[in-house]
């Protein structure tokens, strides 16, 4: 009863927070990048002096991912959000937590199916020594002029996708709304209870499939602008004709990620809003030199050397193991003298190398298990069965 009680008056509070938001136009503009991961989450969101990442994708897409932090910038995130615990959000987490960025907090749903141990957030805030703030109903967190404020999810469901956190974003005299995998049961939840308010921007739930999105929360959003972040290449009823129908009746400019080489680019300044298609110029040639010099099972380490007769840079590259899918990110300022060797053991390796793999027996010792190695932007540098 208790319990019942305090939700009605944290669902009270939230609707009274929206009708009264104290955000304001101010300078800093707030701006949102979804990522093209593929079928998959990870969307920065910035005001100010806050940058948080909204999920992370596929694991096996943490290139992409990769490449957009390196070329925006973003060496420092004042939180990472995870909205609920499916791989093509929290992928990334383990590949994000062994690199240089530094995170301030990590957040994640109070409502979530599984075991603890195997919530991608914990797990990956765990690699740091550090430990996940759960988020419900009401709570909010900073963002420039204005805030981040959770209104969903409201109660505990058995379908992962329904114990997506929803969040608003207010600031910059605008509003967008970030939906996760929300589908129909707690979207139809949230509108009952009326905490959904009017938004510029929506990020359409779980990657436009047909399970959610209906007429009634987009007639209660209002949005000028829908980011669908999806892939028809991975799953090919992604985006629905249903959803897709749906905004162009409603006369809502709609993006898909799968449209643009990096992402799509949304900014709220002053209240209005504009979003652009966004790709990468002038890469730079990618570092051929480096090559996997041996993959030793036994010991459980890999060598890289530089064949180049430079030094070479190798700060956010990253090695996958093919059999046990593992990820491990090269520390940033990491680098390979001319003709020179890195190793990289594991906590199964007898042996210290140079740096050590935060995972145990990360190479097959009898079945064959390539060696992929990848620079800071994704790309293919060599691999080794």
């Amino acid at each position: 009863m208790l319990f019942t009680v305090c939700l009605l008056l944290a669902l009270a509070l939230t609707a009274t927070a929206l009708a009264e938001s104290p955000y304001e136009k101010a300078d800093k503009p707030l701006t949102l990048f979804a990522v093209n991961v593929g079928k998959g989450d990870a969307l920065l969101i910035n005001c100010g002096a806050e940058t948080y990442l909204i999920d992370a994708g596929l694991q096996e897409n943490w290139g992409a991912l990769s490449c957009a932090l390196e070329n925006l910038h973003v060496t420092h995130l004042t939180g990472v959000i995870l909205t609920h615990t499916d791989k093509d959000h929290g992928g990334g987490l383990l590949p994000l937590a062994t690199s240089s960025i530094q995170v301030d907090a990590w957040y994640a749903p109070d409502y979530f199916t599984g075991k603890m141990s195997k919530n991608p957030a914990v797990e990956a805030a765990a690699l740091r020594g550090e430990e996940v703030h759960f988020l419900r109903v009401g709570d909010e967190l900073p963002l420039g002029n204005g805030r981040l404020l959770v209104i969903g999810p409201m109660s505990l469901s058995e379908t992962e996708n329904c114990n997506s956190l929803v969040l608003v974003a207010e600031a910059a005299g605008g509003r967008m709304l970030l939906t996760g995998d929300m589908e129909f049961p707690e979207e139809n939840e949230l509108l009952a209870a009326g905490v959904i308010p009017a938004c510029d921007v929506i990020k359409i739930a779980n990657h436009g499939e047909n399970d959610a999105t209906s007429e009634a929360l987009i007639r209660t959003v209002k949005p000028e602008i829908a980011i669908i972040s999806t892939s028809t290449k991975a799953e090919s009823d992604t985006p629905s004709g249903r959803v897709l129908a749906l905004l162009d009746t409603a006369d809502v400019k709609t993006y898909q990620t799968q449209d643009a080489q990096a992402g799509i680019l949304v900014t709220i300044d002053q209240g209005e809003v504009t979003a652009s298609k966004m790709g990468y110029a002038d890469l730079p040639a990618a570092n051929k030199a480096v090559v996997i010099a041996g993959v030793d099972n036994k010991d459980d380490h890999i060598i890289l050397r530089n064949t180049g007769r430079q030094a070479a840079d190798v700060g956010g590259w990253y090695i996958v193991s093919d059999k046990g899918n593992q990820i491990y990110v090269l520390p940033k300022g990491t680098t390979i003298a001319p003709g020179g060797e890195l190793t990289i053991g594991s906590q199964s390796s007898e042996e210290e190398g140079d740096l050590t793999w935060p995972d145990k027996k990360v190479w097959h010792k009898s079945k064959e298990d390539t060696a992929f190695l990848y620079d800071v932007y994704g790309r293919l540098i060599d691999q080794m069965n």
